[in-house]
């Protein structure tokens, strides 16, 4: 009688090894977290190529992690993991940006204003005002030198 002695053959792992999954997979669950599901957007090139971007965001205790899979018009996929600092960084940039337009915005209108022959006066109470606040301050800022 012969027997047979049967090797288990190693199974390919069940966990996740690269390191988008382990972290989408670390923080999706966590008690005090949230998770939105993943949203498709597509965007085209001019030469009609169509690139797909693939978006979750998942709040933790730290902060927002986005994780982004893109997949460009040959196939080839890339995945990012987007840490708060870096969201907190876009959201700086955003800001300085859309005071940026809305600066030169109102610049534009002031000259077109002035272009126009509109003369921007203020009242006497407006210049009463304005230069009480301004002996205000500078009686503030010489008692602070004094000190």
């Amino acid at each position: 009688m012969t027997t047979e002695t049967r090797h288990a053959q190693p199974n390919p792992t069940p966990l996740p090894t690269d390191p988008f999954d382990l972290a989408l997979s670390n923080l999706i669950g966590l008690p005090n977290g949230a998770h939105t599901q993943p949203a498709i957007k597509q965007a085209q090139d001019f030469y009609g190529n169509v690139t797909q971007y693939i978006t979750q965001t998942v709040r933790h205790d730290k902060g927002d992690t986005v994780f982004l899979t893109v997949v460009t018009a040959n196939g080839q996929p890339g995945r990012f993991i987007l840490p708060p600092e870096i969201l907190a960084l876009i959201d700086r940039q955003r800001g300085a940006v859309a005071t940026t337009v809305k600066r030169r915005h109102g610049k534009r209108l002031a000259a077109e204003r002035k272009a126009a022959g509109h003369v921007p006066s203020f009242t006497p109470e407006q210049r009463a005002k304005g230069l009480a606040t301004r002996k205000r301050k500078a009686a503030a800022r010489q008692r602070r030198a004094a000190k």
